[in-house]
């Protein structure tokens, strides 16, 4: 497999998308937090300073910046950047759909089976790629506020690899299902912004939990807001979760080998 990773890399590594949304995504992970930090700290000083008349130094009253709850603040605002790498993961399927370059590796001896697999080995690596980043934020931003990375921090960073694994199985079984970028995309996009929130107002009618089962929901619950996770009632336990989204994980891997593996090249 890493022969195949070798060759999936020399393929992506010059390409210009790949380049653009990774450049993007690295930098948005830090400013996105980093972003977050100043203006809650205003925020919070402009509070103080309406509720005491003194010009004081901010303090992280909520405590989203203190050790326990950092992982989950930094994991909390990166996710939402996790469309860049399901949009990057998309282009590249659909791109070698295009040009014929799975039809021509197939030719060349690698079996159906091979070809998917690299893409999802890819994801695997891509996920690992995020979740070093995500700590990396988390140590920056431990320096910024003077707060102690503890074990926490370590398991918060194993719950985003499984966060970015499932969005990226996602992306990949849209592109094997519509096999037209712009319309994977979109659905992407509406699904995890728009439709799975119509969901989750559908279902909590049935139960109340039900919303916390739903795909990419199952993966964010992981990761609760830091001082907020209160608010979210009714939420399963860890190992539920765990299992719901490693159970997503194989589901979506499932379709997507079955899908490239039957249909037409």
């Amino acid at each position: 497999m890493f022969k195949y990773l070798q060759i999936e890399w020399m393929k992506i590594k010059n390409y210009r998308v790949f380049q653009v949304f990774s450049i993007l995504y690295l930098l948005g992970i830090l400013l996105i937090i980093y972003i977050f930090y100043k203006v809650y700290l205003s925020f919070i000083a402009e509070l103080q300073r309406a509720m005491t008349g003194a010009n004081t130094e901010a303090r992280d009253i909520l405590g989203l910046f203190s050790s326990t709850n950092l992982p989950y603040t930094v994991c909390f605002w990166t996710s939402f950047l996790l469309y860049l790498p399901g949009m990057i993961i998309i282009n590249l399927f659909i791109n070698e759909v295009n040009f014929k370059t799975h039809r021509q590796n197939i030719i060349d001896g690698w079996k159906r089976e091979t070809f998917i697999f690299t893409k999802i080995s890819l994801i695997a690596c891509i996920s690992v790629a995020v979740m070093i980043m995500n700590f990396l934020a988390m140590v920056i931003m431990a320096q910024i506020t003077d707060a102690q990375i503890t074990t926490e921090a370590f398991v918060v960073s194993l719950y985003s690899f499984l966060q970015s694994f499932l969005y990226l199985m996602f992306a990949l079984f849209l592109a094997t299902l519509f096999r037209k970028s712009g319309i994977a995309i979109i659905v992407f996009f509406i699904y995890g912004l728009l439709l799975e929130w119509l969901l989750w107002w559908l279902v909590i009618k049935i139960h109340p939990s039900l919303p916390y089962f739903l795909p990419i929901q199952s993966s964010d619950s992981l990761i609760p807001f830091s001082s907020f996770r209160e608010l979210y009632k009714n939420i399963p336990s860890a190992g539920v979760l765990l299992a719901v989204v490693c159970g997503y994980i194989l589901l979506f891997i499932t379709l997507a080998v079955r899908k490239y593996k039957y249909d037409d090249l």
